[in-house]
C-alpha cells in the first residue's frame, strides 16, 4: 500500500476528496477542516462531527452536573451570534478573507472573545472606545470577530441582531473555550480544531499543501 502524501510515513489507507489522494487516517484527523478544505459530502466529515457533537454533548453535562459553567438558553438569535463567532475564529485560522492569524491557540481566541466582549459592552454603553490588548494577534482577531458581527446589526429588524444577543453568545463561547482547555489531555488548539469542524470552507475552495 502507498504511503500518505502529508506525513509520507504511515499507509494511506484513506481516500480524501479534497486532495484527490490517499492519506492516513491520522493525518485525516488532524488536519481535516483545519489545513485541508474537506468538502462537506465527505464521509469521515460527516462521521468526525456526529461524534465531535455527541462528545461535547456529554462532556458539557458531566462538566455542568460537576459545578461547571452551561447555559443551554440562548434564543435563536444568539445561537446565530456563536455561529457567525465561531466562523470568524475559523475563517482567521484559515486565512479566508485575509491572511490567517498563524498557527492560533486557544489562550488567544479565549483572549479575543473577551476583549470582544468588552468593546461591545463599551458600545452598548454610548461610549466611543475601543479596548486593546498588548498582544497584536488577540486584537486583530477580536476585530474580525466584531466586524463579522456587526454585519448582523444592520439590515431588516426581523433578522438583526442585538448587542445583547452578540455579547451573550460571545459568553457562551467563551465558557466552551474554557472548558475545552480545562479537560484532561486538552492540547493549544482544542476548541479551534473542534469548531473548525462544523464551519465549512467557501465553495470550490481549492486546497494547497507542501508535501
Amino acid at each position: 500500500m502507498s504511503l500518505c502524501i502529508i506525513c509520507n510515513k504511515r499507509s494511506a489507507k484513506r481516500y480524501c476528496p479534497a486532495l484527490k489522494a490517499r492519506i492516513c487516517a491520522l493525518c485525516c484527523a488532524n488536519s481535516r477542516m483545519t489545513e485541508i478544505a474537506c468538502p462537506d459530502s465527505c464521509d469521515y466529515l460527516r462521521s468526525a462531527r456526529a461524534e465531535a457533537h455527541e462528545r461535547e454533548t456529554v462532556l458539557r453535562r458531566k462538566e455542568a452536573q460537576a459545578g461547571g459553567k452551561l447555559d443551554t438558553g440562548l434564543s435563536e438569535m444568539a445561537m446565530a451570534a456563536a455561529y457567525l463567532t465561531d466562523s470568524a475564529i475559523a475563517e482567521a485560522s484559515r486565512g479566508i478573507g485575509a491572511p490567517a492569524i498563524e498557527d492560533l491557540k486557544d489562550f488567544e481566541v479565549l483572549a479575543a472573545i473577551e476583549n470582544a466582549i468588552k468593546n461591545l459592552e463599551t458600545q452598548q454603553s454610548g461610549l466611543i472606545y475601543e479596548h486593546r490588548e498588548a498582544a497584536p494577534r488577540v486584537t486583530e482577531l477580536s476585530r474580525r470577530i466584531r466586524e463579522k458581527l456587526s454585519k448582523s446589526f444592520e439590515g431588516e429588524s426581523k433578522f438583526r441582531l442585538s448587542p445583547a444577543d452578540a455579547i451573550r453568545a460571545l459568553k457562551y463561547i467563551r465558557d466552551t473555550v474554557e472548558a475545552h482547555s480545562a479537560r484532561p489531555g486538552a492540547d493549544s488548539r482544542s476548541y479551534i480544531r473542534y469548531v473548525s469542524l462544523f464551519v465549512s470552507w467557501p465553495e470550490q475552495k481549492s486546497q494547497q499543501l507542501i508535501i
